[in-house]
């Protein structure tokens, strides 16, 4: 599968096609696209979503996709790379760390368009015509660049929170329990201590015990379990998506040092995280 590498932190781009003539890709950097105009369909690792005028897409590092266009379109595409996210000073910690959590998650349905009230995609909309023109202009390293992202990162993050909060919250509170716990885990992966099973239990109400023998009795497998086996499924994809190091991948899971990682890591593995990543180089 082609993989695309960015150079620049900082990208804006808008095109008009009939026809879609990139293949099936993943790159190095975040997307956010917004649909200017037309329609047809965008493939997002493996799943298939309708879109249309003003619909808006999020992308991350792990993910792979493409469009089938069926009417003319027009895309306004905005990449940016991690280290660009990182070192962005007027945004909060705890919304690049939802940001990045949320590109980990989209395999596990959190996809499809992010934004689907009008006044928002219209708000996007008006700040990324701002930031082309600021790019035609050769604007886009400046403080009023980094504003203007400052309050896209923040409208995405806000969508990201609703579209969580809702999966979890629009299911019933009985049979549908467990989805409940496994999507409160995808928002949760990287604070260890909200998914302590004491904190789990407080969330979903029920005792620790109890709580613990319903999930295993129908995931098959205890949280806990579960749990370490999700976190190092992502630990996995930044190995070998991302130029993190290990010692800041172990801190961004919340791992007690590099040797809990890599012990862990090795007893599923089978390799330390490092040989891991070398022999996929």
């Amino acid at each position: 599968m082609k993989r695309y590498r960015q150079q620049e932190p900082l990208l804006v781009q808008q095109v008009e096609t009939s026809q879609w003539l990139l293949p099936v890709h993943t790159h190095d950097f975040y997307e956010l696209i917004l649909i200017g105009k037309g329609s047809g369909n965008h493939i997002i690792n493996d799943n298939r979503f309708p879109y249309t005028t003003d619909d808006v897409y999020f992308l991350g590092p792990s993910d792979h996709h493409s469009f089938s266009v069926a009417e003319k379109t027009q895309f306004c595409f905005l990449t940016f790379t991690d280290a660009y996210l990182a070192g962005l000073a007027n945004v909060k910690n705890t919304v690049w760390k939802r940001i990045k959590t949320y590109s980990l998650h989209t395999t596990h349905g959190f996809t499809g368009s992010l934004i689907k009230t009008a006044t928002d995609q219209q708000h996007l909309k008006a700040l990324l015509s701002i930031l082309l023109s600021e790019q035609k202009n050769r604007q886009l390293s400046s403080p009023i660049v980094d504003a203007l992202m400052g309050v896209i990162l923040g409208l995405i993050e806000r969508q990201i929170t609703q579209q969580q909060l809702k999966s979890i919250h629009t299911l019933t509170p009985s049979a549908d329990l467990i989805p409940k716990i496994i999507a409160y885990i995808c928002q949760h992966i990287m604070q260890p201590e909200s998914l302590r099973i004491e904190q789990l239990a407080d969330v979903f109400h029920y005792s620790p015990g109890h709580l613990s023998a319903l999930f295993k009795q129908q995931v098959g497998e205890s949280l806990q379990h579960y749990i370490i086996q999700y976190k190092l499924k992502l630990v996995e994809k930044r190995l070998r998506l991302s130029s993190l190091t290990v010692s800041q991948i172990a801190d961004e899971f919340g791992f007690t040092d590099i040797c809990h990682l890599n012990k862990l890591f090795k007893r599923y593995y089978r390799d330390t995280p490092m040989v891991y990543r070398r022999a996929r180089v």
